[in-house]
């Protein structure tokens, strides 16, 4: 099966797949918003000075993550993040791409990229799989005094690590599948600070069939169950929102 980038195509057939996948409103707005303002930022940050250095020595089959780097840079900019200690998460590396580019843009920050190194469903029969993990390694060797690797499961990871508003940044791309990004999206939105920035990779994007089994249907899902708990700032290929409350707890059951 070919994999199609929805983000890729006219804003009319983007607006329908926003449909096809339960968008709320408030993001249709999100994405126009965005959408005009495209040009203005993709010009203002042309330059990644030390990442694109970094990118030229490393070890790279794939790039599927420049093309967001005027959208991170703008956020990192507004949010004064180039001079904070940041302590940042990342759910799917890859090749280590996303993950050089916090590391050598953010110096005082520190990040832990959690992957199995195991590719996701749409990976498999990908000849790169057979050295991602040896690549994302050799990419990142320059900075592992800031550099924490977590192999497993995001499952596992969330098992393992409880601490709550724990994070300032939070990349959500693991698995695809609308059932693996839910539990990714609300395990990790407990994990970040108020304040912080969470980024959606592949929300306009189709693999599966059926819409809602890719990552926007349960992207949308979380963004009505923690409605009025987050600013949704950028809507393009990915979704970039700022969390301003913790969501409504669960109302406890009594076993009277």
């Amino acid at each position: 099966m070919s994999i199609t980038k929805v983000s890729s195509r006219k804003p009319i057939r983007a607006l329908k797949f926003l449909f096809d996948t339960n968008a709320p409103f408030f993001v249709y707005w999100a994405y126009i918003k965005t959408y005009f303002i495209k040009v203005l930022i993709e010009k203002k940050y042309s330059n990644a000075g030390q990442f694109h250095i970094d990118m030229m020595r490393g070890q790279f089959s794939n790039d599927w993550f420049t093309s967001n780097i005027p959208y991170w840079s703008e956020v990192f900019n507004m949010f004064d993040f180039y001079s904070k200690s940041i302590n940042a998460l990342e759910i799917g590396s890859w090749e280590g791409m996303s993950s050089l580019f916090v590391l050598s843009t953010l110096p005082k920050s520190t990040l832990t990229s959690v992957d199995t190194w195991e590719g996701a469903d749409e990976h498999q029969g990908n000849s790169a799989l057979n050295s991602i993990e040896s690549n994302f390694d050799r990419n990142i060797q320059n900075y592992r005094n800031r550099s924490i690797k977590f192999k497993g499961t995001s499952y596992k990871f969330f098992s393992e690590n409880t601490v709550k508003e724990y994070f300032d940044l939070i990349y959500v791309d693991g698995s695809h599948h609308t059932d693996d990004v839910i539990v990714d999206a609300i395990k990790s939105f407990e994990l970040l600070k108020i304040g912080g920035i969470m980024i959606f990779d592949d929300y306009i994007w189709g693999y599966y069939s059926n819409p809602i089994d890719n990552p926007a249907g349960a992207i949308n899902s979380f963004l009505r169950l923690k409605k009025g708990a987050f600013e949704i700032l950028f809507v393009y290929g990915q979704l970039i929102l700022k969390k301003t409350k913790n969501g409504r707890l669960l109302p406890q059951i009594s076993n009277h």
